[in-house]
């Protein structure tokens, strides 16, 4: 695989930075994770970094390339969310940190990726927006019943009311998971809070993008630093993960013993996710990632 890669994470105008980002990367896999901390309950930023914790430690237990993608960023969330519950249980008095969070598995030329909330992913291909996650928050769901206009919901009163997301008590997450999406010679990936896109248009993050006369790292600095200087005095935290695509020479069988799922050529192009599996799946991933604990 070839690709290039950059991150960054700016504080805007809040006291702590509540956003979180990583990117893990082996010979013939690389994941890319990003959570931005509810700020409307306490520990947001706890909630995030939980997340990335985890996301860190099954790709590092996991076997790459990994069997079922779709299974294996199900279940690291729905971990995440119970272990966001147990953090918050052991707090005195208790408390429900929350965070949004979204994945993106890349292996043998393909993307998969999942989410909850409004921190988005983008692909970007031959200067246009070829995929946009749906952000979980009220003012899209207005949005696409055709009840209000992009326009009004970028100044809508309730813009960062989010419907779904990683902890709470009463809350169920049901993360939107992608199908296998191919990847092109030059194809962008942008995972982004909420901070990052919205005081942005997506034509100027398309623009910036595409700018091949810059290092990817200093085209995301500009778009970080231009998101948070436009929407001052009240930016938000602004996190962003870029990766641009350049070849992919690897075509390796999957064998991925942490999610413990048979592989079959019948099954290989597309595998339907059953709640058995799932549960059965998380079982073994917690169990890897509790004997990685002990290692370390």
């Amino acid at each position: 695989m070839k690709y290039e890669t950059a991150k960054i994470s700016l504080l805007g105008n809040r006291k702590t930075n509540q956003d979180r980002c990583l990117v893990m990367e082996a010979p013939d896999a690389l994941l890319l994770a990003l959570a931005d901390g509810m700020g409307g309950h306490p520990r947001g930023e706890q909630a995030a970094q939980i997340l990335m914790d985890i996301s860190r430690k099954a790709f590092l237990t996991s076997r790459k390339p990994i069997a079922n993608p779709r299974v294996f960023l199900s279940g690291l969330l729905d971990m995440a969310h119970h272990q966001i519950l147990e953090f918050g249980e052991q707090q005195n008095p208790p408390i429900e940190p929350r965070t949004t969070g979204v994945l993106c598995l890349i292996q043998e030329g393909m993307a998969y990726w999942a989410h909850l909330g409004d921190s988005r992913l983008y692909v970007m291909r031959d200067n246009h927006i070829a995929v946009r996650t749906d952000d979980h928050s009220y003012v899209e769901h207005l949005r696409q019943q055709g009840l209000i206009s992009m326009s009004q919901a970028k100044s809508h009163r309730l813009r960062n009311f989010v419907t779904r997301c990683l902890g709470g008590q009463n809350n169920q997450p049901v993360a939107e998971l992608s199908e296998p999406f191919p990847l092109r010679t030059q194809d962008i990936i942008l995972l982004c809070s909420d901070g990052l896109w919205g005081p942005l248009s997506e034509l100027a993050l398309v623009d910036a993008l595409h700018d091949k006369s810059k290092p990817l790292p200093s085209i995301l600095e500009h778009i970080a630093t231009r998101a948070e200087n436009t929407s001052k005095p009240e930016s938000d935290n602004v996190t962003g993960i870029v990766l641009r695509w350049l070849d992919s020479s690897l075509h390796l069988e999957p064998a991925d013993i942490s999610m413990a799922l048979t592989h079959n050529a019948a099954s290989k192009e597309t595998q339907t996710i059953s709640g058995e599996h799932v549960q059965e799946a998380i079982q073994d991933l917690r169990r890897l990632l509790d004997e990685f604990d002990t290692e370390e």
